[in-house]
C-alpha cells in the first residue's frame, strides 16, 4: 500500500473542495445567467465565460513567473492562500448579481483569484510527489476531483429545482472556504526551504 505523505493529502483533500465546489455551479450557470440576471441570454453567458478564462490565461504566465524568479516557497503558498479566499468569497457576491454588468466583474476576480490560487497549487503538487509514485498520486487527484464534479453536478439539477440557485452559491462559498483553511493547515507540516527545489522536508514532531 503506498503512504501517501501528508502534504500531498492536504493538498489533494484542499483541491476535491475546490472542485466540488465548481461542480455545483456549472452545469446551472447559463440557466441561472438566463433566469435569474436582468437581460440574461446566450450572449450574456458567452462573455462572461470569456472573461473568465481570458482573465484566468492572461494573468497565469506572468504569475508563475514572479513566484518562479522569487527564491523559496512562502511567496507559492500565501499566493494561493489568498487566491482560494478571494475565490471563495467570489461566490457569495453571486447572492447579489442582477445586472450582466456584476456578473461580468465577479468573473473578472473568480478568473484573477483563480491565477493567483491554482498556479502555485500545481507547483506545490510537484514538488511534494513521492518518489515513484507520481502516477498513482496523480490518479488519485484526478479521480477523487472527477468523483466529486459527478456528485455535485448530479446534485445541483435536483438542488436548483426544489430550492433555487441561492443554496448552490451559498454551499460552493463554504466549500471553498473550508478548503481554504486546509490550506492553512498545510503551513504547519511544511518547513519552508528558503531556496526553491524539487522536496521540501516535513516538519516530523520530536519524539
Amino acid at each position: 500500500m503506498v503512504n501517501v505523505n501528508k502534504v500531498i493529502r492536504n493538498l489533494i483533500g484542499a483541491d476535491l473542495l475546490f472542485n466540488t465546489a465548481m461542480g455545483f455551479i456549472n452545469p446551472v450557470f447559463a440557466i441561472f445567467l438566463v433566469q435569474s440576471i436582468e437581460g440574461g441570454n446566450a450572449k450574456v453567458v458567452g462573455i462572461a465565460m470569456a472573461i473568465l478564462w481570458l482573465t484566468k490565461s492572461t494573468f497565469r504566465v506572468p504569475i508563475a513567473y514572479f513566484l518562479d524568479k522569487k527564491k523559496g516557497e512562502l511567496d507559492d503558498f500565501y499566493s494561493m492562500v489568498i487566491g482560494f479566499f478571494i475565490f471563495s468569497l467570489a461566490y457569495f457576491l453571486y447572492l447579489f448579481a442582477r445586472l450582466p454588468i456584476h456578473v461580468y466583474g465577479i468573473q473578472f476576480l473568480i478568473g484573477l483569484a483563480g491565477a493567483f490560487a491554482f498556479t502555485p497549487w500545481y507547483g506545490f503538487f510537484s514538488r511534494h510527489l513521492d518518489h515513484c509514485h507520481e502516477n498513482f498520486e496523480w490518479g488519485i487527484e484526478i479521480s477523487l476531483v472527477g468523483f466529486g464534479l459527478a456528485g455535485a453536478s448530479f446534485i445541483a439539477g435536483f438542488v436548483v429545482d426544489s430550492f433555487g440557485f441561492s443554496p448552490l452559491f451559498v454551499v460552493s462559498g463554504v466549500l471553498s472556504l473550508i478548503g481554504t483553511f486546509m490550506l492553512l493547515f498545510l503551513g504547519k507540516n511544511l518547513k519552508f526551504r528558503r531556496r526553491d527545489g524539487p522536496h521540501v522536508r516535513i516538519k516530523r514532531k520530536r519524539k
